[in-house]
């Protein structure tokens, strides 16, 4: 890994307000269910969340802590790969804490329920067009007419 490709990763985390969360089932099946993003710190390696005690992301994740996180829009995509600690420290709860996350702790931030769930990237995968929807669509448009393959840029990280 580059500092570059760090970077870019970072960048691309930045742009996303959700993600498609998965976790293993009791059989080791994965469930997927979104989350909202704490966008209180830039990616360092750990991504943050809160969740509830109760929810069944939570339960999952007590029993198997290994999650994937992916991410996706008009023209990147990101897939991270980690281990989830799950943590009622109130000063990650606090920092993390704003007032859309209080439709599910109507208790607010001190609610017993409320958990930090800190995702430790172990790996990460990304892909980047040329940026903008147009530019992706004229980097298509160009590949269909020459024949070359689309410009698009993937890099997989170890992190």
């Amino acid at each position: 890994m580059t500092g570059t490709d760090f970077e870019t990763l970072a960048d691309l985390l930045d742009d996303f307000p959700l993600t498609m969360i998965v976790t293993l089932d009791d059989a080791g099946h994965p469930v997927s269910q979104p989350f909202a993003m704490q966008q209180h710190h830039r990616f360092d390696g750990d991504l943050w969340f809160l969740v509830s005690a109760e929810s069944s992301t939570a339960i999952r994740l007590e029993k198997s802590p290994v999650v994937n996180l992916a991410f996706s829009s008009n023209d990147s995509w990101v897939s991270v790969t980690g281990h989830a600690e799950l943590t009622t420290e109130q000063s990650y709860i606090d920092e993390m804490w704003d007032p859309s996350v209080e439709a599910w702790f109507p208790g607010g931030r001190t609610d017993p329920s409320v958990r930090a769930l800190i995702v430790h990237a172990d790996s990460a995968e990304y892909w980047d067009t040329p940026g903008s929807t147009l530019a992706t669509v004229f980097s298509f448009v160009k590949s269909k007419v020459t024949g070359a393959p689309m410009d698009i840029e993937n890099e997989k990280i170890d992190l």
